[in-house]
């Protein structure tokens, strides 16, 4: 009889329920919370990317502006140098950029870059095997030298 109602006020006791219903739910919640932060450094390095190939299209436009015709390796160094710096601080070793001139263009009279680009994203999340994302960026480029007064 005894042993039945302590089986009994055990059973009513929500004492350590608490702990356990965090036990069970912290897993889940960390996963999710370390998942958004992945993906918003995932969207945030996609967005560095575009933002250093507009960077390198402008300077490379205003370089042919000024009579300046630039060789595909003087794009790269340059773009190398816009994307390691501040704000984008991204990492060389996982830059992978390809700029190629266009041997026709599709705008008359106008010279046409392909410009390449692959970043490999890292994962900080070390409990999950994501393997090696790979974001890919093309855009081409079209500058027109000076036309002389």
């Amino acid at each position: 009889m005894r042993r039945i109602r302590s089986l009994r006020q055990l059973l009513r006791a929500r004492g350590g329920s608490v702990i356990i219903e965090f036990a069970l739910l912290a897993p889940v919640m960390f996963m999710l919370m370390f998942g958004v932060f992945q993906v918003a450094i995932y969207v945030q390095n996609y967005n560095a990317v575009r933002s250093v190939v507009s960077d390198t299209a402008r300077f490379v436009a205003v370089e042919y502006q000024k009579g300046n015709d630039l060789a595909p390796l003087e794009i790269h160094a340059v773009m190398v140098s816009i994307a390691t710096a501040a704000p984008y601080m991204l990492d060389s070793d996982r830059l992978e950029i390809d700029i190629q001139p266009v041997v026709t263009s599709r705008v008359a009279g106008a010279n046409e870059f392909s410009i390449d680009v692959d970043y490999t994203l890292e994962s900080f999340l070390p409990f999950a095997d994501l393997g090696a994302a790979t974001l890919t960026y093309e855009r081409p480029v079209f500058v027109v030298a000076p036309t002389a007064p």
